[in-house]
C-alpha cells in the first residue's frame, strides 16, 4: 500500500492531504459551512464536536488505520472540502466513502468531480476494486452527482435514524477506472 496520502488536482493550486485529529478545528469550520447538508441529513446543526467525532467513528471490525479523512485545500491552504473513507469495507476489495463535502463557495465549478476522480485514482493505486457509498433518499442532488460519476444503485436500504430525522438510503457502487461521464 502506498503510504503517501497527498496528491494534487488539475485545478491550479488545489491539493489533497490526509487529515489527522490535529486538524479537527479546521474540519469543524468546514462542517459549519456545510450547514445545509447537516440540516438535510440530521435535521440539526453539527455538534461542536462533530469533526473530532468523525476521526473516531468506525464501523465494527475496523481500526483507525483503516480510516482516511482527506482534506481538499485551496492555494491559500484553507480546507475547502473533504472525503472520509474506510479502506477494505465492507470487504477487502472495497473502499467505502462515508462522507464527501465541499464548501458552498466551491460548488458548481467541477471541483467536486475532480476531487472524486483524484481520490479514485489514488484508491485504485492502493489496490481497490470497488468504491461504495450511500446517499439518503432526500439528497436528490447528491444522488445525481454520484450517478453522473458512474456510480450505480445497488439497493435501497430500510429507514435509519440520522440525528432527528429518519431516511431511507441508496447504496451505490463503482468500479474504479471504468469510463464514466466525467
Amino acid at each position: 500500500m502506498d503510504t503517501v496520502t497527498s496528491f494534487f488536482l488539475e485545478h491550479s493550486g488545489y491539493s489533497v492531504k490526509r487529515l489527522t485529529l490535529d486538524n479537527a478545528e479546521i474540519l469543524q469550520k468546514l462542517y459549519e459551512q456545510c450547514l445545509e447538508f447537516a440540516l438535510l441529513t440530521d435535521g440539526i446543526a453539527p455538534s461542536p464536536s462533530a469533526a473530532r467525532d468523525e476521526f473516531t467513528a468506525l464501523p465494527e471490525g475496523k481500526t483507525i488505520e483503516d480510516k482516511y479523512i482527506l482534506g481538499l485545500f485551496n492555494s491559500s491552504n484553507i480546507l475547502v472540502g473533504m472525503i472520509e473513507a474506510i479502506r477494505h469495507y465492507p470487504d477487502d476489495q472495497t473502499w467505502w466513502i462515508g462522507l464527501m463535502m465541499l464548501a458552498p463557495g466551491q460548488r458548481g465549478k467541477g471541483l467536486g468531480t475532480e476531487f472524486y476522480r483524484a481520490f479514485e485514482r489514488w484508491v485504485l493505486a492502493q489496490g481497490a476494486f470497488q468504491v461504495s457509498l450511500s446517499v439518503i433518499e432526500a439528497n436528490e442532488a447528491g444522488l445525481q452527482f454520484w450517478k453522473h460519476l458512474g456510480f450505480s444503485i445497488v439497493r435501497k436500504v430500510p429507514p435509519q435514524q440520522f440525528g432527528i430525522k429518519t431516511h431511507e438510503r441508496y447504496e451505490l457502487t463503482r468500479i474504479p477506472g471504468q469510463t464514466a461521464k466525467f
